[in-house]
């Protein structure tokens, strides 16, 4: 996953605010990660794309979409996330 941020970071340093270490570190340190499967992953993912719109957010922010709903991010903070997803995607 570093290499992934580093390659995403490196072409679009303004896109740092987008990534999700803490909320990985947060599933860390509550032990949530035992509790999460690779299927319950590529679900979140699929169910993210589900909605069209998203369909031009790249996967490595669909995925921290997905990572910050399992860390119990709250609904409106999760919409924000997705409008500046939505907004850097477009740029």
């Amino acid at each position: 996953m570093p290499e992934r941020y580093g390659a995403v970071n490196e072409k679009f340093p303004e896109a740092k605010h987008l990534e999700c270490r803490m909320d990985v570190n947060k599933l860390l340190e509550d032990g949530k990660t035992d509790e999460l499967s690779l299927d319950d992953i590529v679900d979140a993912i699929d169910k993210f794309y589900s909605d069209r719109k998203n369909l031009v957010i790249l996967i490595v922010y669909a995925y921290c979409y997905s990572i910050k709903n399992f860390a119990g991010v709250s609904k409106e903070e999760l919409n924000s996330y997705r409008e500046k997803l939505l907004v850097f995607s477009r740029e």
